[in-house]
């Protein structure tokens, strides 16, 4: 608990988690402000994606996330210097890839605008338009890359090596699904 204070001179002391927290709460926000401007209709508690896998996955992801953070306080409080030099780093760049990607996809939903849903439509309205523009010049799937780049990126926020091999996996597995469908339909 001392290491987690900032007791052994740890220049992150106690930031990881108010950072962790901080881009979870980016993420929700920028989810619920995209409904509420181009799908007012679903505006409401769901539409903050606080339960967007069933079964409760991605509560137990993020449970997963803090308890392994806090069970390696202990763990590496007597780590050599050289580990927590690379832990920190190692944090720093979890930041920088988690506000990237945070920022990929709020930018893919803000040019998709009402084309981007959180469910994969099976017809198409009439409405609906292929987006090319904006970030969509740069990645075909922005919003489904900005995601990953950020779930990750907790992980190595809170320098969890179980959680971040984890997130990955699991990340994967979910696009490798569900993109192809998409493509397909």
């Amino acid at each position: 608990v001392a290491a987690a204070a900032g007791g052994t001179g740890d220049p992150w002391g106690a930031l990881p988690i108010p950072l962790f927290l901080t881009l979870v709460m980016l993420f929700h926000c920028a989810e619920f402000a995209f409904v509420v401007c181009f799908h007012p209709h679903d505006a409401c508690f769901r539409a903050l994606m606080l339960a967007p896998v069933p079964m409760g996955g991605y509560s137990i992801a993020m449970i997963a996330g803090i308890a392994e953070y806090w069970a390696e306080i202990g763990a590496f409080s007597a780590a050599p210097a050289t580990v927590s030099v690379i832990r920190n780093v190692t944090r720093l760049v979890g930041l920088v890839v988690g506000l990237l990607g945070w920022t990929l996809r709020t930018a893919a939903l803000f040019t998709a605008q009402s084309n981007f849903t959180h469910i994969v439509a099976h017809r198409k309205e009439e409405r609906h338009r292929l987006v090319t523009e904006g970030v969509y010049r740069l990645c075909r799937h922005p919003g489904y890359a900005g995601w990953f780049l950020w779930s990750v990126s907790t992980q190595l926020v809170l320098g969890n090596p179980v959680c971040l091999v984890a997130y990955t996996y699991v990340s994967w597995r979910f696009f490798a699904g569900r993109i192809p469908g998409e493509e397909a339909l």
